[in-house]
């Protein structure tokens, strides 16, 4: 299986013989921000393990940076969430990050469909000789009727693997992360300031050093 951290693979590998329970999150990342942080607070104790699928290709058509940037920040938010419930003592679930859409979206130009996304991990825990139950997290963002009903095969998603409706108790959105961001030029310190209800710290240093959204422009 793909992921960005190899090392939480061998989470995965030595269970075999029994069913997990894996969690689903797929989102453009674009950045990846507190709210998606509060989504993996609201799961944590629901699974044996959470795959976050940053969007290759987004199926709605969104304007995104980099893929390989958002892989990078998304793993890195996951490790911010790790290091915290380590700790407050909690118990850890292992999440990966995982570039399954790039998989099935590369060397084509059909945007990537949820429905493929999750057979496609099906496939690939079955080839480990895992028995896996996914669950697919359905953020805020598309938990209303008419987005939910936009989804590819929106009726199978639900009755072949099933949801987990999450909550948006903390009222972020990349959007005006992205907005906050663009065309205000600033040094790296009061960058960080402006961000810092929004991102985790290690996320809003890679949007600086990597001047994504006009961040130094």
């Amino acid at each position: 299986m793909n992921a960005v951290n190899p090392r939480l693979v061998t989470n995965t590998v030595n269970v075999a013989n029994k069913m997990i329970k894996v969690g689903v999150l797929g989102s453009a990342f674009n950045p990846p921000h507190l709210g998606h942080k509060d989504i993996l607070q609201q799961i944590n104790h629901e699974f044996d393990e959470i795959l976050l699928v940053p969007s290759f290709r987004h199926a709605f058509g969104k304007n995104m940076v980099k893929y390989e940037d958002r892989l990078a920040m998304a793993s890195s938010m996951a490790q911010m969430f790790e290091c915290q419930l380590k700790r407050e003592r909690k118990t850890v679930t292992p999440i990966l990050v995982s570039d399954v859409e790039r998989a099935i979206g590369e060397g084509n130009t059909q945007p990537v469909y949820t429905y493929d996304v999750l057979q496609t991990l099906e496939e690939r825990y079955q080839a480990f000789g895992i028995n896996a139950r996914l669950t697919f997290i359905l953020g805020p963002d598309n938990a209303s009727f008419d987005t939910w009903n936009k989804f590819y095969k929106a009726e199978e998603i639900k009755e072949r693997w099933g949801l987990r409706s999450v909550s948006e108790r903390l009222k972020v959105h990349s959007s005006q992360i992205r907005q906050l961001i663009s065309g205000y030029p600033r040094p790296e310190y009061l960058f960080m300031s402006r961000l810092t209800h929004f991102l985790d710290k290690p996320v809003a240093s890679y949007i600086y050093q990597h001047n994504l959204y006009g961040a130094r422009a």
